[in-house]
């Protein structure tokens, strides 16, 4: 199989509304310097300077396909306390939470806790965060997300 962009598998697997805003992410991710590497295999790393900042998956089936997105990380100023994060933006984080079950396909490596803006989260998969064909306000939180990974990686490399 060839290599495949990940804006042409869009255009071709999704429409309306999804396709627009799954568009819009890459696009955003393009403008902030994150890489996509073209994926014979429907999985795309997103990295910055060679760190790790999100994986997309985009799940064919024979009834369509579905749009998943793995996190690993929130940015570092979204510490558990941080007033400046909406209630709204955490429902939406919460509700993406992704624990390990038998059908995981994370191999033996050992699941983490979590306290994520105060709730208790256990026995989370390495990438905690596993969004699933996301709506616009959900692709919203997850720019915002990745632009904080990259600021924290900048961060970490002015340090170093």
């Amino acid at each position: 199989m060839a290599l495949r962009m990940i804006e042409d598998v869009i255009a071709e697997r999704f429409s309306g509304d999804m396709q627009k805003n799954a568009l819009e992410f890459i696009a955003h991710l393009r403008a902030s310097d994150i890489v996509l590497n073209d994926s014979d295999n429907y999985f795309w790393n997103g990295e910055y300077k060679g760190k790790g900042v999100c994986v997309i998956n985009i799940e064919l089936s024979n009834d369509g396909a579905s749009f998943d997105t793995f996190i690993n990380a929130l940015p570092d100023a979204w510490d558990n306390n941080s007033a400046s994060i909406s209630e709204r933006t955490k429902e939406i984080i919460w509700a993406n939470v992704r624990p390990c079950d038998p059908s995981c396909d994370c191999g033996n490596k050992p699941t983490i806790d979590k306290i994520i803006f105060g709730k208790e989260c256990g026995k989370l998969c390495g990438s905690f965060l596993g969004i699933y064909d996301p709506d616009a306000e959900t692709f919203s939180v997850m720019k915002r997300i990745v632009t904080g990974l990259k600021n924290d990686i900048e961060k970490r490399a002015d340090t170093a």
